[in-house]
């Protein structure tokens, strides 16, 4: 399970990397920032956050938490050393993981972490089979196997292509799409794109191209390892 650990504190931050490595767990980065924190976590898409409540003296870890869950549905798991129960109440309305005081115990850390890969695994059991679309008046089922792939139509909408040649709007970002459709079908190639993975035709390599049905979806970058890794190539 990979982590993105949000902090300004360089003595907590340094304990919990400690922690983490004892426990097994991979670090994927860390920030002080709230708006470099955001765009790291759309790049590169940890498993879970863990999220200091103060962040340079403010409760700016709320409203970010509040960001990561309603954009990207990524687990929050919060830290802080305040336990004032009006803070705590507005932390608890996202639904975190949990709420953790520091120093963080390392058992109380462990179980959080369990907990974690427990949610994550209920929530891939639970994969949809089908959706509906709002077009004009009416809703248009969707079978979640139909769709070829989705892109970004701007910051908070996207378009789902279909194998009958439909295209449909939803209001999500590329992120909570894919998170909504699913992680064992779906895969994302580029920051705008999710593909259906049963529905790719051919992978461009010289282009870095991926082909379904007559479209040609990018490969960006920083999804490329992951796509190769997942590519069954004899």
């Amino acid at each position: 399970m990979n982590i993105y650990i949000v902090e300004d504190d360089l003595f907590h931050l340094e304990d919990i990397k400690i922690t983490l490595e004892e426990l097994g767990y991979d670090m994927l980065n860390s920030s002080d920032d709230p708006f470099e924190a955001q765009e790291e976590i759309e790049t590169i898409r940890p498993d879970i956050v863990l999220m200091d409540i103060h962040l340079q003296g403010r409760q700016s870890g709320i409203a970010l938490a509040k960001k990561i869950k309603s954009l990207y549905g990524i687990p929050i798991l919060f830290t802080s050393s305040n336990t004032d129960t009006g803070i705590m109440s507005e932390a608890v309305d996202i639904n975190p993981i949990g709420y953790l005081t520091k120093p963080i115990n390392k058992n109380d850390l462990k179980a959080a972490m369990i907990l974690a890969q427990n949610n994550i695994r209920e929530e891939e059991k639970e994969e949809l089979s089908d959706i509906f679309v709002k077009s004009g008046n009416k809703l248009v089922k969707v079978v979640i196997n139909t769709i070829l792939f989705a892109h970004t139509d701007s910051k908070n909408y996207c378009s789902i292509v279909t194998s009958d040649n439909k295209k449909l709007s939803v209001r999500y970002s590329i992120l909570g799409l894919h998170k909504l459709l699913g992680s064992s079908i779906f895969i994302q190639t580029h920051r705008s794109y999710i593909v259906n993975w049963q529905k790719i035709d051919f992978f461009h390599e010289s282009d870095q191209v991926i082909e379904v049905q007559g479209h040609h979806i990018p490969l960006g970058r920083t999804f490329k390892e992951e796509v190769y890794n997942r590519l069954k190539v004899i």
